[in-house]
């Protein structure tokens, strides 16, 4: 309950920055939006489990990697992207692959998912019904073990960092 409190007041306090107005009644409409938010997504981030302040305060390193190296594949994957379409031939292989997944948390798998689909040239389609894969559409899979390489290694290490 107290972990309930505290993301409240926190998101109260984001809301009186993202509104521009800070007062006291904003505060507490903000803090009010926080507890609707986290009731009907308390089912998927389970609150309750592993929300110690000092777990939080570790995570924001890591979550902060995570931005970075997905920044840095976005920009990579953006590059090639462009060299595909200006390129004078389109030789391009594109196909689905099955990349099987270690994440065991539905945050993760979501973060997981988002973060491929945000990477120019791969969009997830689908996970499996036990979560352990997920169906990738790529623009090139000429090298399908080095594509699955390259989520598993660049991407899905980081987001069980952030997220686990």
């Amino acid at each position: 309950m107290r972990q309930y409190i505290a993301y409240a007041l926190v998101l109260g306090i984001i809301w009186c920055f993202v509104s521009g107005k800070i007062s006291i009644l904003n505060f507490m409409f903000g803090s009010f939006l926080g507890v609707l938010t986290m009731l009907s997504l308390k089912k998927l981030y389970r609150l309750e489990e592993d929300t110690s302040c000092g777990n939080c305060m570790r995570r924001i390193p890591k979550l902060a990697t995570f931005l970075t190296i997905l920044m840095i594949e976005i920009t990579k994957a953006s590059v090639l992207i462009a060299k595909i379409i200006l390129g004078p031939k389109l030789d391009i292989r594109p196909g689905i692959i099955a990349v099987p997944i270690r994440a065991s948390k539905d945050a993760s798998i979501t973060a997981i998912a988002n973060t491929i689909s945000l990477t120019p040239g791969t969009l997830t389609i689908d996970v499996s019904d036990d979560m352990k894969t997920l169906y990738v559409h790529s623009i090139d899979v000429s090298d399908p073990v080095a594509l699955k390489a390259s989520i598993r290694d660049k991407l899905e290490r980081y987001v069980l960092e952030a997220f686990e």
